[in-house]
């Protein structure tokens, strides 16, 4: 049966970032690039403020316990978020002249054990902006982790002691999916695909166009069609994370089989077809993959995460046609129009 240990660390002296307040904003407080949430609150307009990230390029992912000494219009978001590797915790804190604010945050973290449970552990961050002493970050996380404190910049990133590989396999596909989506992205990670093996895929068919010559005469028809393919992959990444990953495919592609590889192809063609009396004809495309299978590596500070058994089913630039026709139904014949027409399907 799983257990569940919890460690708890108060914050000690930690490091003092800088002897100035450093720079400043005015205005509207608004989160930084990559930040795990949007902020519940922001300083209104002609409040000074200074901004504070606290970047995770550990192996966990951290989640916000609590917020101690928030001021009433600091820019920040709620206990609850949480900070996946990769991504960083933006806090815009208000500044008052001539007075000193102080907020301390309390994140945890999991740790699996060996014997299949885990730990819980804690750390706290204090974020300082004072007149006399300037803009400093005072932390406990250096007990786990290693830490980087630019106070003075306001920029806090914490990574692991010890470097380490963690091998996640194709099964997994949700977490593979997590990864890509969380770090390739975020501009702390890189990230390298390098292709196994490649094999004939499954074709993309689909139905191109369609029509009836409802008339009892042979019936010439000129029609166009475009098609689109784009590549498939067992792994889901979304937004921003597509454009990246599929310059990262590409890349390893063309670095282990040469020429220039493309994800998506898209082909626009015109069609002549003489329609038989009284049938109805539909046209399909037909495009043949090559399904790639490889190794995702992402390195965030000092943890390598191998993502085995990545596939993608790639499209070839060239399109094959596959047509055919059946007898129209009474019924057909009774309802669709004395015409003959084809109408692409997009």
């Amino acid at each position: 049966m799983n257990s569940t240990n919890t460690t708890r660390r108060l914050v000690g002296a930690g490091l003092v970032g800088a002897t100035l307040l450093g720079s400043v904003a005015i205005g509207v407080a608004t989160a930084a690039p990559a930040s795990a949430a949007t902020p519940v609150r922001a300083a209104a307009t002609a409040d000074v403020t200074r901004g504070f990230d606290i970047v995770n390029t550990t192996k966990h992912t951290l989640e916000l316990q609590g917020i101690d000494g928030a001021g009433d219009r600091d820019g920040y978001a709620p206990s609850g978020t949480t900070i996946a590797p990769g991504q960083s915790y933006h806090y815009e804190k208000v500044y008052y002249l001539l007075k000193r604010g102080e907020t301390t945050l309390t994140f945890n973290y999991r740790e699996a054990l060996g014997n299949g449970s885990e730990r819980i552990s804690a750390f706290q961050v204090s974020l300082v902006v004072d007149a006399v002493s300037g803009t400093s970050i005072r932390t406990d996380a250096g007990d786990a982790f290693t830490i980087d404190n630019q106070g003075l910049s306001g920029r806090l990133t914490i990574s692991e002691k010890d470097f380490s590989t963690i091998t996640v396999p194709t099964s997994d596909a949700q977490r593979q999916a997590e990864l890509l989506n969380q770090t390739c992205v975020s501009g702390l990670a890189s990230c390298t695909f390098t292709p196994v093996t490649k094999v004939a895929g499954t074709p993309q068919v689909k139905l191109a166009a369609g029509g009836a010559n409802n008339t009892a005469t042979a019936r010439p028809e000129t029609f166009t069609t475009e098609v689109v393919s784009a590549t498939s992959s067992s792994v889901e990444t979304t937004g921003s994370a597509t454009l990246s990953i599929k310059g990262i495919l590409e890349a390893g592609l063309t670095h282990k089989y040469g020429g220039t590889w493309s994800t998506t192809t898209k082909e626009t063609k015109t069609h002549s077809y003489v329609m038989s009396p009284y049938k109805h004809f539909n046209l399909w495309s037909r495009v043949l993959t090559d399904r790639v299978t490889g190794d995702f590596t992402v390195k965030i500070g000092k943890t390598t995460w191998k993502l085995t058994g990545v596939h993608f089913d790639i499209p070839a630039s060239t399109v094959l046609y596959d047509s055919g026709e059946r007898d129209l139904t009474d019924a057909e014949k009774a309802s669709l129009p004395k015409i003959a027409a084809i109408t692409p399907v997009n």
